[in-house]
């Protein structure tokens, strides 16, 4: 408040007290509210000026030429309670304008990630339907000519690029906070193993990841994607901790007692989990990093966008887990994930799968199957894969038009993409049900918008898409 609001100064003329080149002058201070009048002195100098005032003046202080504190006596009551009436009503104008300015900044940056997540959303969507148009074709490749090395082995390869074409797009679904697929009953070590390529690659040649696994074959019901992107995530953050190389250990073993590391987690259930654990030689973190270092949008990196580790608890919370960091300046960090066993679930490998797949009949009931796909090639494929395996396809390139084939004919399946113009994917399965209730619905795509609403029974398939698997959900 200035002070001027609140006082008129007036100035004596007193300058008989004075020695000359002093810069105290007499002053009296006359309340604008009131009948308050104080007298006193004012001292100018070049950082500004100090006002004390007291109800008597002596004419000593200024013969004197000099003045200090002890000359002024106790502080008027009435000064005292009108600067701190001031100084609150000051405070309180400056914390609303804070306040207000954080809370436009706040939706600043929501309004920017949720542009920014529905634009990376449908950007996978789109990329991940060019990968499984490549991969549909050099199935039909690998169908026909799988035995002729020179077309074999190119097609392998294209695959193979495929599949580490749509590892990007998960940073993509990743960042755009969608969902990618369902839950399912997986090994933590496979999925290790599975991808200890692209884990390794991660790091960089200057950082060496050694692995142990000991968590076997015991499963737990998480994602498949967002179980890899929380390792990527944590991975990411302790290779920029060592910018100058070092060693990442991860490890994983089955533990039976409390899954969080809570404080009165002596008195919680035990329980069986596979504890994961990630430790770095890198630069470490101190406190006040560490407190916040799940603080969504917050990232102690320039260029960082503060998603990685709020996303990684989210998957591990999500599924019953825990997660937390552990850490200290110059001395690395650990990354604890505990992820709990699915209880009473027999074991399954891919080599149960492969070969039930090899063993499979072909279909002998001629299964009607009702294929919707706005991509022209990818449509394409899916008709000649599906009919090769003794199916039945009526093929639609828009919502629309699978609303009609479904008022002409009868379907045992519904094979449809989410993301189309029009009708969308989950708009013509809720028709189809109603219109054929013992029709089974599969739904296949690259991104799952958040309007998008799943049936309980429905299936979901994540593009790009393996054949096998399409074809062991159509069967099942």
């Amino acid at each position: 408040m200035p002070f001027d609001e609140a006082f008129s100064v007036v100035n004596f003329d007193t300058a008989q007290f004075f020695r000359e080149g002093r810069e105290v002058r007499p002053v009296k201070v006359m309340s604008r509210v009131g009948d308050l009048a104080l007298s006193g002195a004012a001292v100018f100098h070049e950082a500004g000026c100090l006002l004390a005032v007291r109800f008597a003046l002596s004419e000593e202080i200024f013969a004197s030429g000099s003045m200090d504190l002890s000359d002024f006596g106790y502080a008027d009551p009435g000064i005292l309670s009108t600067m701190l009436i001031a100084l609150q009503r000051a405070m309180l104008e400056q914390s609303q304008a804070t306040a207000i300015e954080l809370a436009y900044e706040r939706q600043r940056s929501a309004e920017l990630l949720e542009r920014t997540s529905r634009v990376a959303g449908y950007m996978a969507h789109d990329f991940n339907n060019l990968l499984s148009i490549i991969r549909l074709n050099t199935d039909r490749l690998l169908r026909q000519f799988g035995r002729d090395e020179k077309i074999g082995k190119p097609a392998n390869i294209i695959q193979e690029m495929a599949a580490r074409g749509s590892d990007i797009t998960q940073s993509l679904m990743s960042l755009s906070l969608q969902r990618t697929d369902t839950r399912q009953l997986l090994s933590v070590d496979e999925v290790i193993k599975d991808n200890i390529g692209i884990l390794d690659s991660l790091v960089g040649s200057n950082i060496t990841l050694k692995v142990d696994l000991y968590a076997g074959n015991c499963k737990c019901v998480v994602s498949y994607n967002d179980l890899l992107n929380g390792l990527i995530n944590v991975l990411i953050n302790a290779r920029e901790a060592m910018p100058r190389g070092g060693q990442i250990d991860l490890s994983t073993s089955v533990v039976n007692g409390p899954i969080t590391r809570d404080s009165d987690a002596d008195v919680a259930e035990p329980s069986s989990y596979v504890a994961i654990r990630i430790a770095d030689t890198g630069i470490g973190m101190s406190e006040a990093l560490l407190a916040r270092a799940f603080e969504p949008q917050f990232s102690s990196k320039p260029d960082g966008t503060g998603l990685g580790l709020p996303s990684v608890r989210n998957f591990v919370v999500e599924v019953g887990g825990d997660v937390w960091l552990e850490s200290s300046p110059a001395e690395g960090t650990t990354a604890y994930l505990h992820l709990p066993i699915a209880e009473h679930v027999a074991p399954t490998t891919e080599a149960d799968f492969g070969s039930a797949q090899k063993d499979a009949p072909k279909i002998s009931d001629k299964q009607k199957i009702l294929l919707v796909e706005d991509e022209p090639y990818a449509l394409e494929a899916l008709v000649e894969m599906l009919e090769a395996e003794g199916y039945t396809v009526t093929p639609c390139a828009s919502g629309e038009e699978a609303l009609i084939a479904l008022e002409q004919d009868a379907y045992d399946v519904l094979l449809t993409d989410i993301v189309m113009p029009g009708q969308n994917g989950t708009e013509v399965a809720r028709h189809a049900c109603i219109a054929q209730p013992s029709i089974r619905v599969i739904l296949m795509s690259g991104y799952v918008p958040d309007s998008a609403s799943f049936q309980p029974e429905w299936r979901f398939l994540q593009k790009p898409m393996e054949s096998a698997h399409l074809l062991q959900l159509i069967s099942a």
